[in-house]
């Protein structure tokens, strides 16, 4: 196309933006910027309901991904104090029984009260109170070297010593507990136990120093289980 081409067609759309006869524009300076301000409102519109789905979704993940809180409740089996040989077998003992140990009180003619569970919030292993009771009856106790023991929290209401003894020429380690009302006994081979007057159980042991020798006390392990019942 040339350009007197262009004139003459710029000429015709003049004229026909001048012919009287025209219909009138459809739209208007006014009609336009309504119709942008109603467009902008509808895009702010579906950003802001596309955040609030993105939090929504987020909410549902954290929660799903919440731990649940742990059960702190527990139950706790109270074990001899001193420790069985690797691959000893355990043996369930005999409950405490209150009626019989009371009878046995009565037939020892124990007068003081007994000295019944400890008070500590952890058991104490080398409980000054109990060793003095079995010192009573095993004389060669006294001044013997407290035993090493485990840091191990056990339960409140138990008493124990632990503690390195010579019996003769039989040379190891002498173990005495008293476990509370109520918690399941377990006896380790060759260990003896008693119900005590105030419905626990005490469990006498002994252990030799080196394989194959006698252990301490051990013909005397059941009358000092027998003497301490009625004062436990």
């Amino acid at each position: 196309m040339t350009d007197v081409d262009d004139e003459e067609l710029g000429t015709l759309f003049r004229a026909a933006a001048s012919d009287s006869g025209a219909p009138p524009p459809r739209f208007d300076h006014d009609s336009v910027v309504s119709a942008s301000r109603r467009a902008a409102a509808r895009r702010r519109a579906a950003l802001a309901g596309g955040v609030v789905a993105l939090f929504a979704v987020v909410g549902v993940v954290a929660t799903i991904a919440l731990p649940a809180s742990p059960d702190r409740d527990a139950s706790t089996v109270a074990a001899p104090m001193l420790a069985p040989k690797p691959g000893a077998r355990l043996d369930a003992g005999p409950a405490a029984d209150a009626g019989s140990g009371q009878a046995a009180a009565e037939a020892a003619g124990a007068g003081a009260p007994p000295l019944g569970p400890g008070t500590a919030e952890c058991a104490d292993r080398q409980d000054p109170a109990l060793r003095t009771i079995v010192e009573e009856v095993l004389p060669g106790v006294a001044g013997a070297p407290e035993a090493a023991t485990t840091m191990e929290c056990r339960p409140r209401g138990e008493r124990g010593i632990n503690v390195e003894v010579s019996d003769g020429g039989a040379v190891g380690l002498l173990s005495v507990q008293y476990l509370p009302p109520g918690v399941i006994v377990a006896l380790v081979p060759g260990a003896v136990s008693a119900p005590t007057v105030s419905g626990g159980t005490v469990i006498v042991s002994s252990r030799a120093s080196e394989p194959g020798a006698p252990p301490p006390f051990a013909d005397r392990l059941e009358s000092t289980a027998a003497f301490l019942a009625p004062r436990l």
